[in-house]
């Protein structure tokens, strides 16, 4: 538990330091709607644990400058209305879909939608990279992001071996974020490669 809330929260807060330094931002935006509603239905509707509240909650600040992120350093791509609209919508459709998830199928410490909304997060980094090289990005953040999942990932199967679910989503989560640090490193690689620096040197 100790390495989930310590490995996600520094990696919180290196993408909202990337992203100013980067004037960028370092989450796509489905997955930051995917995530501020899950940590809103985890500390102020569904709280199992003190302790998890309290985790959650600087999870859910976090989050919200890094959607403020988004949304200031987006704001010429896209319409202003639309953009805020398009926000919103996914938030509230997130959020409606993971608590009637917790609530069908008894999921009060929420698993299911917590390892959903990585495998798709995993995947969306993987499609921001191509999209938008390493702004907002880096190696370490894909390092702690891998490695807090991962404590997640055994703690709850410590706790749900029988889930085969469960299982399959950290296998396929663990899979996409080796993906996701090598296809990193590579393009740390290649520009560093390309930069004018490292061609004076050889």
């Amino acid at each position: 538990m100790f390495g989930i809330s310590l490995f996600w929260t520094i990696a919180y807060v290196l993408i909202i330091y990337k992203g100013f330094k980067d004037q960028s931002y370092g989450v796509p935006l489905a997955a930051i709607c995917l995530n501020i509603s899950w940590e809103f239905l985890l500390t102020f509707i569904l709280p199992f644990h003190p302790l998890q509240q309290i985790v959650t909650l600087v999870w859910f600040l976090l989050d919200c400058i890094i959607l403020l992120q988004f949304l200031y350093y987006s704001k010429k791509t896209y319409n202003k209305r639309m953009l805020y609209a398009s926000v919103f919508s996914l938030i509230v459709i997130a959020f409606l879909v993971q608590y009637t998830m917790a609530i069908e199928f008894h999921d009060t410490m929420s698993l299911y939608s917590a390892f959903g909304i990585n495998l798709v997060m995993s995947i969306l980094f993987i499609k921001m990279l191509l999209t938008k090289e390493l702004q907002g990005q880096s190696l370490t953040i894909a390092y702690l992001k891998m490695i807090g999942t991962l404590c997640a990932s055994i703690l709850c199967f410590s706790f749900f071996p029988q889930s085969i679910l469960l299982t399959m989503l950290y296998i396929l989560i663990l899979i996409v974020d080796v993906v996701y640090i090598l296809m990193v490193y590579n393009k740390s690689i290649t520009i560093v490669h390309k930069s004018p620096i490292y061609k004076k040197t050889m």
